[in-house]
């Protein structure tokens, strides 16, 4: 159930500002905040972060973040007692804002809202919650809180940089500046500035408060996000000492941050060395730069909010765990140049990109008039696993073919450039580096890259010049590769040793596809026919298909036209009618979609430890099976989902 009636003023004042509102398909996003915390987040709360960022207010109503993590560092510390409650069993140290709320608890100005985001920062998983403290424990320096959510929602991984964590019990917490309160003429320290240039992570707390008469369909609330990008992407203003910019990127389009902050101006930000364990908590007054004045501010930089701190706290060796420094760290691939301040001497500082690889389009393969593959070979070799996803950046194509637009920002006259980055899976497989890659896509109505793709594809077709279709080099159509990215992979096993049937060693995968959703279980079907033993797995792949013998085509394909390897069997979920070209495949056909019934009627185990399900499609249809799986008694913890929500 969702938890909101709607966008309320300040969200739909950041809409406006920053255009969404013009864009459809973003118009009941609020509708994917839910009124219950989900299983699959209550079980990642409890078993997958170890550290949990909380918004809170002081007794004067401003915002502060606080970090709340077990003594020792591990995960475990919050449990899921009963619907929609957490406990947070949380080491306090000297210096976080929640220190000072216990000091304050039951004054005057005193509230109970919090806000919440867990962030597994090794995988990119990450889930956020809004809700009230219900209960507080003290005992001595450690503390106990419950709290009960009426919002929760998945939250944009688009730039979070990839590290492994350690716990580090042996942190010793020291405060060095505790500055709560700054005077007019007090700036920011250097150590202050420094820590904030020097971060490629940002919490975001904000705050909503809401007017007595829309608090019923809108009532008062707080916010937790997560902004990273580049070491160095958010930016002190030397005039001052003490207005720090963070600049917003393109994401999943909610606008809640923004949308608090138009409605309530005021922010904290928290800042935390990985490598020392060091926070740097600020608060203060906020607004949100759009269009001209943004530009003006900071060139290249189309939206940023404006904090300007009223209070800060700095503190030492506090978070009790560390980045591991025997694994690189791995920044997000989508995170645009540092962008400075026109106040700053841009010429000396300026932050050079490394040169990207490019791919030029080889060959096209129609299966229908709106689902092709299309292959490429990239300039330089590619490491991939099957079922990750590349990221590729069009720009190159739409300015050879002089198609790139301008939107127009109507409250900021500002010109926005559109964005051509896009996200496909790779439905080829490799056991090494290589150059070829396939993306099999559907056509999205009103896309502007697939759209741009598949006119092409018509074009040549209408001019009878099919031929170019297969070798596609001729057209010297080249985009730029930003990255790979993706965990929505084969689970680990021994590849090298035979198969033995009955062995408890087999692990049972569960793989769901919805149309186009196939994609990365075509690339894991290649890479499990090339092994010399059948892999220790066994395999049902359901299929939910408009096309179905374009998806058995596809799976004919990636197990290189032979019979149906045992390991495998297949599912096929259609209304359509089947051709029966691919007999081979035995697969069994149903009439309709994939419902409950089926898993019930198939009486599957999903109570066994050795079963992982992955699911792979659009949201609805992904929603909906796992409402299936949930009344058939599957653990939604053991769910792997694949999907592109930027």
């Amino acid at each position: 159930m969702t938890a909101l009636h709607g966008w309320h003023r300040g969200e739909q004042l950041a809409r406006q500002k920053h255009g969404i509102d013009k864009i459809p398909s973003t118009a009941l996003l609020y509708t994917h905040i839910h009124a219950d915390i989900p299983e699959q987040h209550s079980s990642f709360y409890c078993s997958n972060i170890q550290f949990l960022p909380v918004c809170i207010l002081d007794g004067t109503q401003r915002p502060w973040i606080s970090i709340l993590a077990a003594a020792d560092g591990n995960i475990g510390y919050i449990q899921y007692p009963k619907h929609n409650t957490l406990t947070i069993d949380a080491k306090l140290w000297s210096g976080d804002p929640f220190c000072e709320y216990l000091k304050n608890m039951g004054g005057k100005g005193n509230s109970d809202l919090i806000g919440g985001l867990g962030v597994e920062v090794s995988t990119r998983k990450r889930n956020k919650f809004a809700g009230r403290m219900t209960k507080i424990e003290v005992n001595k320096n450690a503390v106990r809180i419950e709290l009960v959510a009426n919002q929760a929602v998945g939250h944009c991984p688009k730039y979070i940089t990839v590290r492994e964590l350690l716990p580090y019990p042996e942190a010793s917490c020291f405060v060095q500046e505790d500055k709560p309160h700054l005077t007019q003429d007090e700036r920011l320290s250097k150590d202050a500035i420094n820590f904030i240039l020097g971060s490629d992570t940002v919490f975001l707390g904000t705050t909503y408060s809401a007017m007595a008469d829309e608090s019923s369909l809108f009532p008062s609330h707080l916010g937790l996000n997560h902004r990273g990008g580049r070491v160095g992407f958010v930016r002190v203003r030397s005039s001052d000492g003490r207005t720090v910019i963070l600049p917003d990127f393109p994401g999943a389009n909610y606008m809640n941050s923004l949308g608090n902050i138009e409605a309530t101006p005021l922010a904290s930000l928290a800042f935390i060395s990985f490598t020392t364990g060091d926070i740097l908590y600020l608060t203060g007054k906020a607004r949100n730069v759009y269009g001209a004045e943004a530009q003006t501010i900071m060139p290249l930089q189309d939206t940023f909010t404006e904090i300007y701190v009223t209070g800060y706290t700095l503190v030492r060796d506090a978070l009790p765990a560390r980045q591991d420094p025997a694994v690189e760290i791995q920044p997000s691939p989508y995170s645009p140049p540092v962008r400075l301040l026109a106040e700053e001497e841009s010429a000396e500082l300026l932050v050079q990109v490394p040169e990207r690889p490019t791919a030029l389009l080889t060959r096209v393969v129609v299966h229908t008039p709106t689902l092709a593959t299309f292959e490429w070979e990239s300039s330089s070799p590619l490491l991939f696993s099957p079922g990750q996803s590349i990221i590729m950046e069009f720009s190159p194509f739409f300015d050879s073919h002089r198609q790139e637009r301008q939107i127009s920002d109507e409250q900021t006259s500002s010109p926005i450039k559109e964005e051509f980055i896009r996200t496909w899976t790779i439905s080829n497989a490799s056991q090494s580096e290589s150059r070829a890659f396939s993306l099999t896509m559907r056509e999205k109505p009103g896309g502007k890259v697939t759209g741009a793709l598949f006119d092409l594809v018509r074009k040549l077709s209408a001019e009878h010049k099919v031929d170019i279709l297969d070798n596609s080099r001729t057209l010297d159509l080249r985009v730029n590769i930003v990255g790979v990215s993706g965990e929505f992979i084969i689970p680990p096993f021994k590849p090298h040793l035979p198969l033995i049937i009955g062995a408890k060693e087999i692990k049972r995968l569960y793989w769901i596809a919805g149309g186009i959703g196939i994609t990365p279980f075509i690339a894991m079907l290649a890479a499990l026919t090339e092994l010399t033993y059948p892999p220790p797995v066994d395999i049902m792949l359901l299929i939910s298909a408009r096309e179905p013998d374009v998806m058995l085509s596809l799976i004919s394909t990636a197990i290189k036209g032979g019979a149906l390897p045992p390991y495998l069997s297949i599912h096929l979920f259609t209304k359509e009618e089947v051709s029966g070209a691919y007999p081979e495949l035995k697969y069994s056909l149903h009439d309709g979609r994939i419902g409950a019934s089926f898993f019930k009627d198939e009486k599957l185990h999903f109570d066994a430890e050795d079963h992982e399900i992955f699911i792979c499609g659009s949201g609805p249809f992904e929603e909906s099976v796992l409402r299936s799986l949930a009344g058939a008694g599957a653990d939604l913890g053991r769910i792997h989902r694949e999907g592109f929500a930027y």
